[in-house]
This record gives C-alpha cells, structure tokens and sequence, in this order.
C-alpha cells in the first residue's frame, strides 16, 4: 500500500531515472523485440534519440498535465528521431509526476481528466498508433466533457497494455516486473542480463495483448510458455537458459505477429522505479562489455 504523502524526488533525479531506464531497456536483447543489432522496425539508434527529449518533457511534468507532457514529448522526439515512443513513454509519465509532486501514484492516476484526452490523442496519432486506446480516445472526447483520460483508460483497459496499467494502478509494472528486475538484479552481474529476465518474467505471466491483437489470444498464450519454458531453464543464469533465450529470439522474429511489444513497457516503468528508489547509479554501475551474451545480437 502506498503512503498518502511523501517527500518529492528532485527534477534532476527524475530527469536521470528516465534517462537511465529508457536507455538501457531500449539497448537490452529482450527476445522479439530489443536488440542493438538487429533493429527490425525501428532502428536502435533512433529509439535511443529520444532519450533526450523524453527526459525534459518528464522533469517538467510536475507543472504540466498528463496529456501535455506526452505530447510534449511526442512531438519533441518525432522533430529530433523521427521516431516516437509514445507507449513506452506513457507508462513513465503518472510515476514521474506523483515523484515530483511527492503524491500517490493513485492519486496521480484519478485525478486525469478531460483536458488531459486531446493532448494524449493527439500524441498517438502523431506516432501513427491507431490501436484500440487512440479508438477508446476518440470516443470519449465525443462523449462530453464528463469523460475523462482515465474512463478512456478503463474502456479499453482489456485490450492495450499501456491502459490495463493506467485502469488497475499499474499493476504489472509495480507488482511483477519491479521485484522481478530486482531478483535478477541480485543474481545477475549486468544490468543487461538482469532486465531481459525481468522481461520474460513478465511475459511468461502477462500474455502480451499486442501478440493477442495480431495474432489471437491462442498464440499469445503460447508465447508466454515458451518463455516460462526458458526461465525453467534457467534464463540468464544458466548456459541452457541463454540457449532458450536464442532461440525464443528466433522464433519471435521470424513471424513479426509474435513481437511481444507490448511486454517492453513494463519493464521500463520497472527501471525507472528501481531508478528512483535506489539512484540511477544501481542500474548503471552494473554496466559491463557484452562478452558474447546472446552472441550475434
């Protein structure tokens, strides 16, 4: 349970929790999505762009609403990269403001309001996301003013991962994927290795529901057994489990329906909590040269 009140984290350290997080999630080898090397849809570089606009819209989000700073941020990547992470970045935006402003995460989380749908609209439709929240938007701004971002969050909370976590208090970000990057943080000895455990410990428990909306909730499923299947092996700490990890990789790939984007997002948020509550320091002094870990990637 969270406190009522505490004491707000500086703007600095907010801007460099982000900053961290994203940087390294982006730059981790999760299987299907993540990888310097193989960029797929987006090229690494482009992703890590945003970083730098990403982190000053969030170290202002304290004076500024919901909606506003992804927008804000949106605009500000597409301008530098070209590219946008508008999801990714969402799930940041609540947990920086209630750090600033030293409030709950669900106090943060009630009171988005109607001003809050255009900019937050906005910023997916200028990332071209058309998926099932920019739907949910569009109908609530129709609906009146009484509707507000977080009904729109609600309505379509059982089909998009970004409003499940708005709908249910972030849930999975703070429940699954924080305490798993935490273990995997104890056991690893780079932060590399520890977010991509993290990462299969959320999709081995979360099917993920863009896997489910291209592909059907059957494969879905079956993604998130496979992943199980490679954390019984061991995952990260075993020569086996890096061996399912490659191969998981492969088979994820090789049908783009089976991309797990929407496991990535969490596991951000996870970072950036960890960030905060133990300095940036915590994920960035376990950064070590890659000596083969998934190798080729």
């Amino acid at each position: 349970m969270e406190r009522p009140t505490r004491d707000p984290i500086p703007e600095t350290l907010v801007a460099a929790g982000a900053a961290t997080a994203l940087t390294l999630v982006y730059s981790a080898p999760t299987p299907g999505t993540g990888s310097r090397y193989l960029d797929g849809r987006v090229a690494h570089e482009s992703r890590v762009l945003t970083v730098v606009p990403v982190r000053e819209a969030l170290a202002d989000s304290g004076r500024r609403g919901a909606g506003e700073t992804l927008l804000e941020a949106t605009l500000a990547s597409l301008s530098l990269a070209g590219f946008a992470d508008p999801r990714g970045v969402g799930y940041l935006v609540p947990l920086a403001r209630a750090a600033l402003l030293g409030e709950t995460l669900g106090r943060v989380l009630a009171r988005l309001g109607h001003d809050d749908l255009t900019p937050f609209s906005r910023a997916l439709e200028a990332a071209g996301d058309a998926g099932p929240l920019a739907g949910a938007l569009r109908v609530a701004l129709g609906a009146g003013k009484e509707a507000t971002l977080r009904d729109a969050m609600r309505f379509a909370s059982a089909r998009d991962s970004l409003a499940r976590e708005y709908a249910r208090g972030f849930e999975v970000s703070r429940e699954l994927a924080r305490p798993a990057l935490l273990t995997a943080l104890s056991r690893a000895d780079s932060v590399r290795g520890a977010i991509v455990q993290a990462y299969l410990d959320v999709l081995s428990e979360v099917p993920d529901v863009d896997v489910a909306g291209r592909a059907g909730s059957r494969e879905a499923e079956d993604v998130s057994r496979m992943a199980n299947g490679v954390l019984k092996a061991g995952g990260v700490h075993s020569r086996r489990g890096l061996e399912g990890i490659s191969n998981l990789d492969g088979l994820l790939r090789a049908d783009a329906r089976l991309a797990p984007t929407a496991t990535e997002p969490p596991v951000i948020a996870a970072a950036f909590l960890v960030a905060l509550e133990h300095g940036p320091g915590s994920l960035s002094s376990r950064l070590r040269p890659a000596t083969g870990y998934n190798r080729g990637r």
